[in-house]
């Protein structure tokens, strides 16, 4: 899959045809389609959460991109990102079916990801897991840790098995500094917060990482230095017009310090495994 800071990297935009599942688990209801590449012409099946539905919104939907080109970028195999243009002719297909109001109240462009079937729960106890397994683990956990996503937990843990791969989706919910008034936000965020910890040890991977034993993180922080100053200048070229929300800039200015404190975020990382 190719990452957002890839030359070839362009973002796809797809007009919605019609519908062929309405999620009823989750609070963003999305809905599973049939759509068009506008550019290729080619048809497919995506995933649009609805700008306008309960916990989306424009910056809900940007915070959806960041994440996942973030996850991308890390080498992860997360839900690829698309635009997905709502039009009249698609919301008249939903006339008297779940979803029409949605849809109706959230025209032009959505944020979107390209559907990926055959997507498996990961068992919430008892797997061992592949070494390779445990890097993606690892990984995802540093980044979360980074990002502040509070949305990966065992009750909701947004991230299954695709063969031997882990599958990441939902970010709406990341962030969650930008959720704080700036006066009350860590200001050395690459010292992590002990006061956090139960939040921490909710994440989904906290539990089998522990019982690792000793789990070394300094590669998987290291790798954070891909979303250092031109990662943003990338992410300010392919983000959606409607989406370029003024958070960017203040989780820019939030994040980019952390990766000139590389070896304090490790520690803190490593402290948090103790607990």
């Amino acid at each position: 899959m190719v990452s957002l800071t890839d030359s070839s990297y362009k973002l796809p935009t797809i007009e919605a045809l019609s519908c062929f599942e309405q999620f009823h688990h989750g609070t963003t209801l999305p809905m599973a389609i049939w759509g068009v590449d506008t550019k290729s012409g080619e048809r497919g099946q995506y995933v649009v959460k609805f700008k306008n539905q309960t916990r989306m919104s424009n910056s809900a939907s940007a915070f959806e991109y960041l994440g996942a080109w973030m996850a991308l970028e890390m080498g992860l195999f997360a839900a690829e990102p698309v635009v997905v243009t709502i039009s009249e002719d698609f919301v008249s297909t939903l006339s008297g079916r779940d979803g029409y109001k949605a849809a109706r109240q959230s025209m032009g462009v959505n944020f979107g990801s390209r559907y990926v079937a055959g997507v498996t729960q990961i068992p919430p106890s008892g797997y061992v897991f592949s070494k390779e397994q445990v890097n993606q683990a690892k990984q995802l956990f540093v980044l979360d840790l980074f990002i502040q996503n509070i949305d990966r937990g065992h009750q909701k843990p947004n991230v299954g098995f695709f063969g031997d791969q882990l599958f990441i989706y939902d970010h709406e919910l990341a962030f969650s500094f930008t959720r704080q008034l700036s006066f009350t936000r860590n200001k050395l965020p690459w010292f992590i917060d002990m006061d956090d910890s139960e939040l921490y040890k909710k994440h989904f991977f906290y539990r089998y990482l522990k019982e690792l034993g000793e789990c070394e993180f300094a590669i998987q922080v290291h790798n954070l230095k891909r979303l250092g100053y031109e990662f943003w200048i990338h992410v300010d070229r392919h983000m959606p017009n409607e989406f370029h929300v003024a958070e960017l800039i203040d989780i820019k200015n939030y994040l980019l310090p952390i990766l000139d404190h590389e070896s304090e975020f490790t520690s803190s990382i490593q402290k948090i495994m103790t607990l």
